[in-house]
């Protein structure tokens, strides 16, 4: 009439379940935000790379050739500057004194709040988080 259950059942219950879900929960709680930061800083890394690479073509492009480019195009063709697809390349000037030094600007394309600024007459760096600064073109 009345069946013994089987005591040998195999499973998980509800509490271990909800036990297993909240530890989840919390981990991707810390995790996420660590995850971001870290590809905000790798982000960083990639305009400030194609900042320097910009400022050591120029130095030697102007070594070589005695002046300054004022285009991306011919700072690649001539003075080597190799480009990087995630970045947004602002306007290259060459500043208006015959030699006098050149000014650019950089950000990531992912995220366009960090933007790198430079000027060689005045050795100064910039970094900023407005995006005002850079014109949106794609070198």
């Amino acid at each position: 009439m009345f069946t013994k259950i089987n005591e040998n059942r195999e499973g998980f219950t509800l509490i271990e379940l909800l036990i297993v879900v909240a530890i989840i929960g919390i981990l991707a709680a810390i995790a996420i935000p660590q995850y971001a930061k870290y590809r905000k800083g790798a982000q960083d890394n990639a305009a400030q790379s194609a900042y320097h690479a910009i400022a050591t073509s120029q130095e030697a492009y102007f070594a070589e050739k005695g002046s300054y480019v004022a285009s991306y195009t011919s700072l690649a063709t001539d003075g080597g500057l190799v480009k990087d697809a995630n970045v947004y390349y602002g306007s290259l000037a060459v500043i208006t004194s015959p030699n006098a030094g050149f000014s650019f600007s950089v950000r990531h394309k992912a995220d366009g709040s960090t933007v790198y600024l430079y000027n060689s007459a005045s050795a100064s760096t910039v970094r900023t988080s407005t995006s005002t600064a850079l014109a949106s073109t794609i070198w």
